[in-house]
């Protein structure tokens, strides 16, 4: 009874890999570095007024400090899209969704 090992008290590593992939969105940390270093010169000066919150399943969440900016953001977001896509072996970001209150 004392020498048999009990396999709740092990975790697969299959398991923990699945759950880091459901923290960071379904994305790839070294795709999430490369997002990040190409962010800003991809916007341009409108990366002055938008702030990249993250990543879910394909959708960029970001934060525009203002109405406008979100407005310019709704226009170009499409041409950002294939702009972004462009850095990646696969094209892997569907849109840009804005965030209101995070």
């Amino acid at each position: 009874m004392f020498l048999k090992k009990r396999s709740s008290n092990w975790t697969r590593a299959a398991d923990l890999c699945s759950s880091s992939w459901k923290f960071l969105g379904g994305a790839a940390p070294d795709r999430l570095a490369v997002l990040d270093a190409v962010w800003k010169n991809e916007l341009g000066r409108l990366g002055e007024h938008c702030s990249l919150l993250g990543v879910d399943k394909g959708f960029i969440l970001v934060k525009p400090s203002s109405s406008p900016a979100a407005s310019e953001l709704a226009l170009r977001s499409s041409v950002l899209v294939k702009s972004l896509n462009k850095y990646f072996r696969r094209p892997w970001i569907k849109a840009i969704k804005t965030a209101n209150r995070i």
